[in-house]
């Protein structure tokens, strides 16, 4: 297939867009996709609108004169072209991820910020690129999902982003570039062998060709392979996720967890952090939560970090939370008529609805003190009554103890009326309220799951924890 049939038959298979962004950084290979696209809106006669975006990430001394060159080629073909400035730096994410990773990142967050809703946003990877890919996702160790490698087609941000040219040989786009006579620009940094991927373009692949001349064709169709073993496995996976997952909420249960082959836990765990939109684990980091929390002792409380996020465990509960800082402390004076206060410390906002909810008495006038935990605060409860401990009452709790200090505590005329959402002291409640309020689940920290959407929905996202190029 050659380049220009490869761009049509993608453009052929998306018979709703209207509207195309090519990712244009002024090299050879976007020049091409450059110049196919706009021959094919030519031919089309209106049927799609076309753009183009060029990233300037500044790590160059040229990269403004590469903007440049971008607005003339642009200009030259009547596509109109944005000009995006990446914010990217030598900070502890960049030496975590390495220079490639941490570019790609900031790239691609301009292309999130910029790509329209169901527009197209189209790359110039090739099939050299997708076997690179493939060895270093298999120099990595990993899986089927890994060895994907670049999907043709994916969702991204409000859009999608695609990759036409994944069938053509290199020398391909070389030889149109060349017919075409096009002027594009030789980045320096593609022949710098501290990065994983030029070591393998110039040094590995060229030897490799010598022996296996159509190796980048065949890697390529192992990684078409392993995308289909990959989509089997994301089928089990969810049945795995739906039956660890406890019911109505975004925790897992450690049993179930426990109950599950080694492997289809660490596959399930990975399509639980996938759902969130957070960095895949690595098999270390599955390891140790395997170990650590769902081996641990029933009294554990472990916590795994894994760069961007934690897992943590409350008693049957396997929890995965964004990085947190203490709560501060906070005290509100919430006065009659109780309109919503909101707990800036916190983000909670209490109602007088949610306080009748709770079986919690308002005063008709005066001022309700909402404070956080001291310490030593004692609540009357039972009948008979007695005074127990709110240390005590948070034990008890389903409520987790990194989330105990964020809980408010309501003071009527100077006594402890009610620990939010737990208990009510048993002379400020409404009549025939219970004594204790059931303890709700502890406040999600990370968005609904998604373990009710189809496979086909599902399968759209699971690439993206393939490797993408930088």
């Amino acid at each position: 297939m050659t380049p220009f049939e490869a761009v049509a038959h993608y453009v052929a298979q998306q018979p709703e867009a209207g509207r195309y962004c090519v990712a244009y950084s002024g090299g050879l290979d976007s020049h091409v996709l450059l110049l196919l696209m706009t021959q094919l809106r030519d031919q089309a006669e209106g049927k799609f609108e076309l753009r183009a975006v060029h990233i300037d990430h500044g790590l160059q001394d040229d990269s403004a004169s590469w903007a440049d060159h971008a607005r003339q080629i642009c200009q030259a073909l009547g596509v109109s072209l944005e000009v995006r400035h990446a914010q990217y730096g030598e900070d502890n994410d960049a030496r975590v991820q390495g220079p490639e990773a941490s570019a790609r990142m900031a790239r691609y967050a301009e292309f999130c910020a910029v790509l329209g809703k169901d527009e197209h946003l189209l790359l110039a990877q090739h099939a050299e690129d997708q076997a690179e890919t493939f060895l270093l996702q298999a120099l990595r160790g990993s899986g089927p999902d890994g060895l994907s490698a670049i999907p043709r087609k994916r969702h991204f941000g409000e859009g999608y982003m695609g990759r036409p040219l994944l069938v053509c040989s290199q020398a391909s786009l070389q030889a149109l570039a060349r017919h075409h006579a096009l002027d594009w620009i030789e980045d320096p940094s593609n022949e710098d062998y501290r990065y994983d991927r030029n070591y393998l373009r110039h040094a590995i692949m060229p030897l490799l060709k010598t022996r296996w001349p159509a190796a980048a064709e065949t890697l390529s169709r192992s990684a078409l392979r392993s995308a289909a073993a990959s989509q089997s496995l994301l089928t089990l996976a969810q049945q795995d996720l739906a039956n660890i997952r406890i019911p109505g909420t975004t925790e897992l249960s450690l049993q179930a967890i426990a109950d599950l082959p080694r492997e289809r836990a660490f596959t399930a765990l990975r399509l639980f952090v996938r759902q969130r939109g957070l960095r895949m684990p690595r098999l270390q980091d599955l390891i140790q939560v395997m170990t650590d929390l769902v081996e641990a002792r029933h009294d554990s409380a472990g916590i795994v970090n894994v760069r961007d996020y934690v897992f943590r465990r409350h008693r049957d509960r396997l929890y995965l939370l964004l990085p947190q800082t203490p709560v501060e402390a906070f005290r509100y004076q919430w006065e009659a008529p109780f309109e919503p206060l909101t707990i800036q410390e916190t983000g909670l906002t209490l109602t007088r609805e949610l306080c009748r909810a709770q079986g919690i008495t308002l005063p008709l006038t005066g001022t309700i003190s909402v404070k956080s935990r001291a310490g030593g605060e004692l609540i009357k409860l039972g009948e008979p009554a007695y005074h127990k401990a709110v240390k005590k009452v948070l034990q008890e709790s389903a409520t987790p103890p990194w989330v105990r200090e964020s809980i408010p505590l309501l003071y009527i005329e100077g006594r402890l009326a009610a620990i939010w959402n737990l208990a009510v002291a048993v002379d400020c409640r409404i009549d025939d309220s219970p004594l204790v309020v059931t303890p709700p689940l502890a406040p999600e920290e990370l968005p609904e799951s998604e373990a009710g959407r189809s496979v086909e929905e599902l399968s759209r996202h699971w690439e993206d924890s393939t490797l993408e190029l930088p």
